[in-house]
């Protein structure tokens, strides 16, 4: 289907909709789709500590998902 044929009935639709929650959301989708075109660059202090993270991980000290859970309940628990 042409961009434009798609592009007039996206328009139709979006006329006839008063949801303005739906209507947000379209709007959002819109540009989350338009914002994957950017490059994001990594801050230079945030690839070092995604870089300290990936050595922690490669020699295994690591925590398991379940075990934050655990000690973050027994945190909430006090």
């Amino acid at each position: 289907m042409a961009v434009i044929k798609l592009k007039n009935q996206v328009k139709k639709r979006i006329e006839s909709v008063n949801d303005e929650y739906l209507l947000e959301e379209i709007l959002n989708l819109i540009d989350f789709e338009s914002e994957k075109e950017e490059i994001y660059i990594i801050p230079p202090d945030h690839q070092k500590e995604l870089e300290i993270s990936l050595e922690q991980m490669k020699n295994g000290d690591t925590i398991s998902n379940e075990d934050v859970n655990v000690k973050v309940q027994k945190w909430l628990s006090k």
